[in-house]
């Protein structure tokens, strides 16, 4: 019996190689390799396409939006003079 925890450690041969699993496996090397794939670079450039379009769009409907808040104004004025209410609900157009 060994005190103290003091026991013997068995000894065995083992060759150690750090870089064997990144030869198996190297998510950095399939990570390039895809992003050279012709279907990752169409997508790539339809993202973009879909990104330009969402910017005209959201430009477009920022316009319509200060568009009609002066139609709604212009139209609060004209029922303000004349005592007249063009809108039957409580909102705007």
């Amino acid at each position: 019996m060994y005190p103290y925890g003091n026991y013997p450690i068995q000894q065995g041969q083992f060759d150690y190689n750090p870089y064997a699993q990144q030869e198996l496996y190297d998510p950095n090397r399939q990570l390039s390799q895809l992003l050279q794939l012709p279907q990752w670079q169409q997508l790539e450039r339809r993202v973009s396409q879909l990104e330009r379009q969402n910017d005209r769009q959201q430009k477009e409907i920022d316009q319509l939006q200060r568009r009609l808040h002066r139609v709604n104004q212009r139209l609060r004025a004209v029922e303000n003079r004349l005592h007249i209410q063009f809108t039957p609900f409580d909102g705007e157009f």
